[in-house]
C-alpha cells in the first residue's frame, strides 16, 4: 500500500489520531484521540474519489442506507475528540464511525451504509459538535430565535409572550392561554423550543394547570415573589410532574436569605440561574448555592468572561430590565447590591474547576442571545492563559477543558431540562442537530447548521454567481428552514401530562412535540465534565469568595480571543 505524508493525509482527510489542532484565536489545544476509519479505506465525495458505484456506495438500495453521511468528521462532544464519519437517517444520528460500502471495504459499520440514497456532504477539515442549548431565553422578541441559531444554538428554554414587562424581567409564560399562542407561535421557527410556567405560586392547582396545558417546567422569579412557600409548592408540582424548576433567588433577602431559600429547597433538584448574583439572587451570598449536590448551577452570559468594562455595563442593563428609576434611591442600591466584581471575578473560577456546570443567555435580559457559545470559549482560553492548563489534562493537550467547557452549553442543559435522549450530543439514537466550524472560527462563527438532520443554515455566496463561494458570503436561510421542512425536522418539548393528553392534537401543531423526563432523579453528580461540589463562602463585607477555605478569583481581561479579529463591529 502507498503511504503518504502526515501532511498530505490531512489535506485530504483531515486530522488524524495524535494530529493537535487550534481552536480559533485561543490559546485552546485539541489533540484526536481516536480516528474510526480503516486507513486507506476513507471515503470522499468528488472527483476522482471513492464514493461510486461499486466502490465506497453500494449499489443496491437497503433499509440500512443513510440520507446523509458527513465524512472524515473531526467530532468534539463530551464523549470524546475523535474523527469519524457521521451517518444521518430519519433526522437522527444513525451511526458515528467508519461508512461505505461493507462489500467492498474492510471496517465498515453496519448502520454506516453508503447507498444510491445517500447524499455526501464533506467534513473534512471541519469540527462538529452537536447544537448548543440556551436555557435562559426571555421571549421578548422573536427576531433572538435566528440570531442564535445562527451561532449554533439548536434549542431554547425560557419564557415569555412579548415585550411585557414581566417578559422583560422573567423567563416566564403564565397560564394556560398564553403558553397555548406561545405553543402555537412555535410552529414557525427553526429552532427547538419548550416554555416555562411561571412557578411563584403557593396554590398547588394553579402550577398543575399550567404543566397540563404544555409548559416543561417552572420558573421562580424574585420580581414576581421567591418565596419559601412558593419554592416548597413549586417544587411539588414539579416532582409530581417530573419537570425541571429554574429560579431566581431573592436579592433583596425580603423574605429570606440563602439560607433560608435552600431550606425551602430542602435537597430536591432545582436549576439556579445566574447563580453568581449579578443577574439576580440573594445579596452578597447567593454563589454559595453553586457547591451543593442538588444545584444544578448556571451562568448567564453577561458576566463571562470578567473583563474591564463588566462592572460598567452592568448598571444600565439592570435598570431597563428590572423596571427600575435612576431617580429612585431605592431602585439605585438595589442595582448596586447586585453588582459585585468580587463574586463576578470568583465566577470564572468556579467555572475552571467544574464547580458552575451550565452557561446560558439571559437573552435581551442583560444577556446577548448570539454570544453563549463564543463567551463560553472566551472564558476558557481567559482561565487557560491566567491559570495554565488543568490538573486533569493528559498530554500535550487542552482535552479536558474542551470537554467541560462543551458540556456546558450542550449536555448539561439537556439533562437539567430532561431533553438528553434526544439532543445535546454527538450520539446515535439523537436527533442530528449539529453544527460545523471551520477550526479557524470555532467558537464564533459557524460554517452551517444541519437541523434535524436537513441542511438549514449556511454561509453561502452570491446566488447569481457562477459557483457558491463568491462575496458577499453570509449567512443565508437553507431548504431545512422552509416549508414543511422545519416541522420535520424541529422540536416543541411539552411535559408528559400534556404530551399523554394530546396537546399536539389539541392545539393542531404540526411540528415534533416529545415529552421531558427524568428532570426530578438527577443530581449535580449527573452533569458532565461540571459535577464538583464544595463549600464555598463570601464574605459579607468585602465580597470575596472562598472554596473549601480557599480563595478564588481572576482578573479583569483587557483583551479576549473571539473578538474584534472576526467582527467589524
Amino acid at each position: 500500500m502507498k503511504k503518504i505524508s502526515r501532511k498530505e493525509y490531512v489535506s485530504m482527510y483531515g486530522p488524524t489520531t495524535g494530529d493537535r489542532v487550534r481552536l480559533g484565536d485561543t490559546d485552546l489545544i485539541l489533540e484526536v484521540e481516536h480516528d474510526c476509519t480503516t486507513y486507506g479505506e476513507e471515503i470522499k465525495f468528488g472527483g476522482g474519489k471513492t464514493i461510486r458505484d461499486g466502490m465506497s456506495q453500494t449499489n443496491s438500495p437497503s433499509s440500512y442506507e443513510l440520507d446523509l453521511v458527513l465524512t472524515n468528521a473531526l467530532i468534539v462532544d463530551y464523549t470524546g475528540i475523535y474523527k469519524a464519519d457521521i451517518g444521518i437517517k430519519d433526522g437522527k444520528i444513525a451511526g458515528i464511525g467508519k461508512a461505505g460500502n461493507k462489500d467492498m471495504q474492510d471496517g465498515v459499520d453496519n448502520n454506516l451504509c453508503v447507498g444510491p440514497a445517500t447524499e455526501a456532504l464533506a467534513a473534512e477539515g471541519l469540527i462538529v459538535t452537536a447544537g448548543g442549548i440556551d436555557t435562559h431565553i426571555h421571549f421578548i422578541s422573536p427576531q433572538q430565535i435566528p440570531t442564535a441559531f445562527a451561532s449554533g444554538v439548536t434549542t431554547m428554554i425560557g419564557g415569555g409572550t412579548g415585550p411585557a414587562d414581566g417578559t422583560n424581567a422573567t423567563t416566564i409564560t403564565p397560564g394556560r392561554a398564553n403558553l397555548k399562542s406561545m405553543l402555537r407561535a412555535a410552529e414557525e421557527y427553526a429552532m427547538n423550543l419548550g416554555f416555562l410556567a411561571k412557578g411563584n405560586v403557593s396554590y398547588e392547582p394553579s402550577l398543575r394547570d399550567q404543566i397540563e396545558a404544555g409548559a416543561i417546567g417552572f420558573k421562580i422569579h424574585e420580581d414576581w415573589g421567591s418565596t419559601p412557600a412558593a419554592i416548597h409548592h413549586c417544587l411539588n408540582v414539579a416532582d409530581e410532574y417530573d419537570v425541571q424548576v429554574a429560579i431566581h433567588t431573592d436579592t433583596l433577602n425580603e423574605a429570606g436569605c440563602v439560607e433560608d431559600t435552600l431550606e425551602a429547597i430542602a435537597g430536591r433538584t432545582i436549576h439556579t440561574f445566574h447563580t453568581e448574583g449579578a443577574g439576580g439572587g440573594h445579596a452578597p451570598d447567593v454563589i454559595k448555592m453553586a457547591g451543593e449536590f442538588n444545584i444544578l448551577p448556571a451562568s448567564t452570559n453577561p458576566t463571562i468572561p470578567f473583563t474591564k468594562n463588566t462592572e460598567a455595563e452592568h448598571m444600565d442593563m439592570l435598570m431597563v430590565c428590572h423596571h427600575l428609576d435612576k431617580s429612585i434611591k431605592e431602585d439605585v442600591q438595589f442595582a448596586d447590591s447586585r453588582i459585585r466584581p468580587q463574586t463576578i471575578a470568583a465566577e470564572d473560577q468556579l467555572h475552571d474547576m467544574g464547580i458552575f456546570s451550565i452557561t446560558s443567555s439571559d437573552s435581551q435580559a442583560m444577556g446577548r442571545v448570539g454570544e453563549v457559545i463564543t463567551r463560553t470559549w472566551q472564558t476558557a482560553d481567559k482561565n487557560k492563559k491566567e491559570f495554565g492548563r488543568l490538573k486533569e489534562e493528559k498530554g500535550d493537550n487542552d482535552n479536558f477543558r474542551i470537554k467541560r467547557y462543551i458540556s456546558k452549553y450542550t449536555i448539561n442543559p439537556a439533562i437539567a431540562h430532561g431533553i438528553s435522549d434526544y439532543v445535546g450530543s454527538v450520539e446515535v439514537g439523537k436527533y442530528a442537530d449539529l453544527v460545523l466550524w471551520s477550526p479557524a472560527f470555532f467558537g464564533i462563527k459557524p460554517n452551517m447548521i444541519i437541523k434535524g438532520g436537513f441542511i438549514a443554515l449556511s454561509q453561502m455566496g452570491d446566488a447569481n454567481a457562477s459557483i457558491p463561494t463568491p462575496q458577499p458570503v453570509y449567512y443565508r436561510e437553507m431548504f431545512g428552514h422552509h416549508g414543511k421542512n422545519k416541522f420535520d425536522t424541529n422540536i416543541t418539548f411539552v411535559s408528559q401530562a400534556a404530551y399523554k393528553a394530546g396537546i399536539k392534537e389539541e392545539l393542531g401543531l404540526d411540528r415534533v412535540v416529545l415529552p421531558v423526563k427524568n428532570c426530578r432523579n438527577i443530581t449535580k453528580k449527573d452533569l458532565k465534565f461540571n459535577d464538583v461540589t464544595a463549600h464555598i463562602d463570601v464574605n459579607p463585607e468585602t465580597y470575596k469568595v472562598k472554596v473549601d477555605g480557599k480563595e478564588v478569583t481572576s482578573k479583569a481581561a483587557d483583551e479576549l480571543s473571539l473578538a474584534q479579529l472576526y467582527n467589524l463591529f
